[in-house]
Parts: C-alpha cells; sequence; structure tokens
C-alpha cells in the first residue's frame, strides 16, 4: 500500500511504501513535487551495501488514469534503469 503525505508549508510530497510482508512502513521514502503535469520523487538509498538513487514518477496523468514507474541509479543519477511500471485505471 502506498502513503502519500503532503507538507503545505513546503509544498513537498512524500511517497511511502507499507511493506505486505510485515506490514511495516518501508523507508526511506522519496520525496519531490509536481510540474508540467508530473510528479517527480527522489531519495537515496542501497542495495545491500551500494549507494543508490531511487527515482519514482507519476505522469500521464487524467481524470481516470495515471501511470508510475520506478528507476534506480548507481552512478549518482547519471544514469538511470527503470525497473518498475504501473499503469493505473479508475474503476
Amino acid at each position: 500500500m502506498g502513503i502519500r503525505l503532503l507538507d503545505p508549508k513546503t509544498r513537498l510530497w512524500s511517497d511511502y511504501w507499507v511493506n505486505a510482508r510485515d506490514n511495516v512502513l518501508a523507508t526511506p521514502g522519496t520525496t519531490g513535487g509536481f510540474r508540467e503535469g508530473a510528479g517527480i520523487f527522489m531519495a537515496d538509498d542501497t542495495d545491500g551495501v551500494r549507494p543508490i538513487k531511487v527515482r519514482g514518477v507519476w505522469d500521464r496523468i487524467t481524470a481516470t488514469s495515471c501511470r508510475w514507474h520506478q528507476a534506480i541509479s548507481r552512478d549518482a543519477g547519471k544514469t538511470w534503469e527503470e525497473n518498475w511500471l504501473m499503469d493505473w485505471t479508475r474503476v
């Protein structure tokens, strides 16, 4: 399950996932905001002991659908490897 929170003072969003295995809020969350029809969220994380950057993007936003995709970078954001894509449709 995803939880998204907006800090109204800074206009900064935080995006968190709850782990379905043990019902624990996964940290770190990603932070970011919406501009020109897309929300871009970033976080520093690790893959084992190796530091990585994580980027989640909400785009193609309409009244009835949107897309979310995630990528990781192992070189401080120079290149990105997409590893998760979801298309959402309102039912």
